[in-house]
């Protein structure tokens, strides 16, 4: 059973609609079926997105976020849980083990950070979570094959396939948390 589902996400505000309609969409599912997202803890661009969407639905939000970032003046307001840290190191460690699921939405160099990180700590035995790239609008096609360039260049090997999945939309990361949630 998932009961937080962690999201790595943006907090730029100057991306394409169809990135912020994707996670209004996976926002409310999760809402909507009284999970915990666990995120960043901001109030910018995708980040406050999902908060506002999930609280609006119905489920919970607990944020992780650098004391740096709430002097900002950058944390969301009406989180359910902060949970403060001293480094985004900290915070990242933080989110993943808060999680019992990961979700990396379209993001910059953060997002990726968070993304191989889960992926490498469970490599390493540190976690079994699993991390899903949800890959709108073909954001991380790249991506993807560069990692499979790793793979057949011998520079990572296969088994790293199994600690993530790839899909296409948020409707279909809504579909394999379904399956997962039965």
């Amino acid at each position: 059973m998932i009961n937080s589902i962690g999201i790595f996400c943006s907090s730029y505000v100057d991306i394409e609609e169809s990135f912020f309609d994707d996670a209004r969409l996976l926002a409310a599912w999760i809402g909507s079926n009284k999970k915990n997202l666990v995120y960043g803890g901001t109030n910018k661009g995708m980040m406050n997105v999902f908060a506002e969407m999930v609280k609006a639905s119905g489920g919970t939000v607990t944020g992780v976020i650098p004391q740096t970032i709430i002097d900002r003046g950058f944390a969301f307001k009406t989180l359910d849980k902060m949970v403060v840290t001293t480094s985004l190191s900290e915070r990242k460690d933080l989110l993943i083990s808060n999680s019992d699921i990961i979700i990396a939405m379209p993001g910059g160099f953060g997002t990726l950070d968070e993304a191989f990180s889960t992926i490498a700590q469970r490599k390493l035995g540190y976690h079994d979570k699993e991390l899903i790239f949800c890959n709108t609008n073909g954001i991380f096609d790249e991506l993807i094959a560069c990692l499979e360039k790793l793979y057949s260049s011998k520079f990572a090997p296969t088994v790293y396939k199994e600690y993530y999945k790839v899909f296409n939309s948020a409707q279909e990361c809504i579909e394999y948390l379904k399956e997962l949630d039965d």
